[in-house]
């Protein structure tokens, strides 16, 4: 019998080393064995770059601002006449030919600041650029959103949220003592190496007296297979929680490279061509094994996700081959009621290599009122300092 095996229940340990809990002002509403709508958010963390992801592949400028990192036609998967994926997305496809996969084109911020800090900073609290808010946009929506269906647990974010340390909570600012954030950037940190269904013999590990925990149902195990890294891990441990109506309102997951550098995933100052595949690939196929985990345990329907960074990358490469920082991006939004395709417009290609245009089409403020009101049914007036429209992005 395995040391798993013997455990009728198990722990999932808080400790200030390995799991530190913070969270959302308001009620701590108490399990509910229904299902909820979830959310899961994907942070691409330094900035994917849009161009090379929803690939412009019948564009001239295109190919004579990026000499040496443009992707040819016959290296994209093509979805129309002008565009095609990058190939290292074709774990996705399925997806896009079943229509539950969205791309959002020319979304972002206008007047981003070339500083990670403050852009990062815009998106977790969904200020403009001249707005400085304390709260995160989640907290802020859940907490005016009562009706909002939520576990004993506001929220689970596995990897970093933040760029500086001393600020750590990303969306999730201004909390109290409800969110769960797991360190998996680093080799020595436990959920690097384990998942939650593996956790069972490690609850005296990195304990502490303050140490808190959440309790679940050994789950039972799944078909789907994972792949073996961070971000794989904390997909599955995803599923595993929604498996055992557990999983919060939202997950956020930190997508980086595997040894925590971002300028290694999609900060590509520089030889972008080594770096930005793999993490793509990474992306992929983590989201297409969710999508079958979650389909396997019968909540594909009820599970939205969606990519999100700081901002874009520039149209023109630069010397080191590699991209400095933009407005525009393109987003995926994924789930059983997406309804798939493109929305938005395709991103010019402009003469700018260091930051600057061209402007957003799409406010990324609007993705966050289409989860709010569509998804989650509440109310996004007072979420943010003006009124966004939601997208049109949802079955009913």
């Amino acid at each position: 019998m395995s040391e798993l095996s013997r455990f009728n229940r198990r722990q999932f340990l808080y400790a200030s080393s390995a799991l530190a809990l913070t969270g959302l002002r308001g009620p701590n509403v108490a399990a509910q064995s229904a299902a909820h709508k979830l959310v899961v958010m994907v942070y691409l963390k330094g900035g994917n770059d849009g161009y090379n992801t929803l690939v412009p592949v019948g564009n001239a400028r295109y190919r004579k601002l990026r000499p040496t990192i443009a992707q040819r036609r016959d290296q994209v998967l093509m979805i129309n006449e002008s565009h095609g994926l990058h190939r290292d997305l074709a774990a996705l496809m399925p997806l896009w030919q079943d229509k539950q996969l969205a791309l959002l084109q020319g979304i972002g911020q206008q007047d981003v600041t070339n500083q990670h800090y403050r852009d990062a900073e815009m998106q977790f609290t969904g200020a403009g650029p001249d707005e400085y808010l304390v709260d995160g946009w989640v907290t802020r929506a859940l907490n005016q959103n009562a009706s909002i269906k939520r576990t004993s647990i506001d929220a689970f974010a596995f990897g970093d949220l933040d760029i500086r340390e001393a600020d750590p909570m990303g969306p999730f600012r201004g909390g109290s003592d409800n969110v769960g954030v797991i360190n998996m950037l680093y080799p020595n940190e436990w959920l690097m190496r384990h998942r939650v269904s593996d956790t069972a013999h490690l609850t005296t590990r990195k304990a502490s007296a303050s140490a808190k925990s959440f309790t679940l149902d050994a789950p039972k195990p799944l078909k789907t297979v994972f792949p073996a890294d961070a971000f794989g891990n904390a997909l599955q441990s995803t599923v595993e929680l929604a498996a055992a109506s557990k999983a919060p309102p939202v997950v956020h997951i930190t997508l980086n490279a595997e040894d925590g550098d971002q300028h290694n995933a999609f900060d590509t100052h520089w030889n972008q061509l080594k770096f930005h595949g793999p993490v793509l690939a990474r992306l992929a196929n983590g989201l297409a094994a969710f999508r079958a985990g979650m389909q396997e345990i019968g909540r594909w329907d009820d599970t939205l996700v969606f990519t999100y960074d700081e901002f874009g990358r520039s149209p023109k490469e630069n010397a080191e081959g590699g991209t400095h920082h933009g407005w525009s991006s393109v987003h995926l939004v994924l789930g059983g009621r997406v309804i798939g395709g493109l929305l938005g417009e395709a991103v010019p290609v402009v003469d700018v290599f260091q930051i600057d245009g061209p402007p957003p089409v799409i406010d990324y403020r609007a993705l966050y009122t289409t989860v709010i009101e569509k998804w989650w049914g509440g109310n996004a007036n007072g979420v943010f300092t003006k009124r966004f429209s939601p997208l049109s992005l949802l079955r009913t």
